[in-house]
């Protein structure tokens, strides 16, 4: 003291342990597009923090709980997994917390927990529909045309579309309009992407009746070279291969016949040019099958 004595005075020190903060390490938002198989999220850097003889148990809730049929969260030692599966047909965001906790407590002011957010946003896929430009007893998924027609389909719903490949394709493949001429009963399926990223598929089906309804002989040739009416031609007989075709004279003398008739006739007779007139043919598809007659008028320019 200020007068040279001294003071002496023991007293104990007690020191308590201090549960500190467990560990989490960040976990990435994630974007997906709807789909009903379960989802995974990694978890990493799970532990209880300097006291490593603690363990540890970590839970998982959402702030959107119309988005999941279920979501779960599993440890095994430093890592772990968030589970999901989305509710059917939903789609939006949640923002999910991943909470850690030990054992070791809060007193003295411990800290036995510690969380950490990410977001899930779940895009919705396109809605796609399509429809054709004719076709009867048409409905969502398909319609019925006769043989030999084409027709349009026209995808709505996406961004961008591609149609699977197939044989009776003509033309927009990678569009969303598709031009066929289906040959037989033919589905058609088509993969449309919408704004978000997201990809569906959707299928119609084209019914095809050989109902000769579209076979059509026109009745006038006029083969003098300049690319009209320069062979007889049959709308469609392509398809109706098993066909013979016999032209006649006004006298009923035959001057052509072919079977599996391609539009091949050009108005001659052994080679030599037919004089103008008018002449019949007789166009048969067989037994029980029907059978077309008409005329075809010779044209020649003098």
């Amino acid at each position: 003291t200020q007068y040279g004595f001294s003071l002496e005075k023991s007293f104990n020190i007690s020191i308590s342990d201090v549960n500190e903060i467990p560990t989490l390490d960040p976990i990435n938002s994630q974007t997906i597009c709807y789909t009903t198989a379960a989802q995974n999220v990694a978890l990493t850097g799970i532990s209880a923090g300097p006291e490593t003889a603690q363990t540890t148990t970590i839970t998982a809730t959402s702030s959107n709980n119309n988005l999941f049929q279920n979501i779960t969260a599993t440890k095994t030692g430093s890592s772990g997994n968030i589970s999901y599966r989305v509710r059917s047909g939903a789609s939006g965001t949640a923002t999910i917390t991943v909470t850690v906790k030990d054992n070791g407590g809060t007193d003295n002011t411990g800290v036995d927990t510690y969380s950490r957010t990410f977001v899930i946003t779940v895009n919705p896929l396109p809605v796609i529909t399509i429809a054709a430009n004719i076709g009867t007893n048409t409905t969502a998924s398909g319609t019925e045309v006769s043989k030999g027609e084409t027709l349009q389909l026209t995808a709505t719903g996406g961004v961008s579309y591609v149609w699977a490949a197939h044989s009776s394709i003509i033309s927009g493949q990678n569009t969303a309009t598709l031009t066929v001429r289906p040959r037989e009963t033919t589905t058609y399926t088509v993969t449309a992407t919408n704004g978000s990223g997201c990809t569906d598929t959707q299928t119609f089906t084209v019914t095809v009746v050989e109902d000769y309804a579209k076979v059509k002989a026109t009745n006038i040739l006029s083969p003098n070279g300049d690319g009209y009416n320069d062979k007889w031609m049959i709308d469609n007989i392509d398809f109706y291969p098993n066909n013979e075709v016999k032209i006649f004279d006004k006298s009923g003398r035959p001057i052509y016949s072919k079977k599996g008739y391609d539009n091949s006739w050009d108005g001659t007779l052994n080679g030599t040019a037919l004089s103008e007139g008018t002449y019949y043919f007789v166009l048969d598809f067989g037994t029980a099958r029907p059978k077309f007659k008409g005329f075809i008028t010779v044209v020649r320019e003098n």
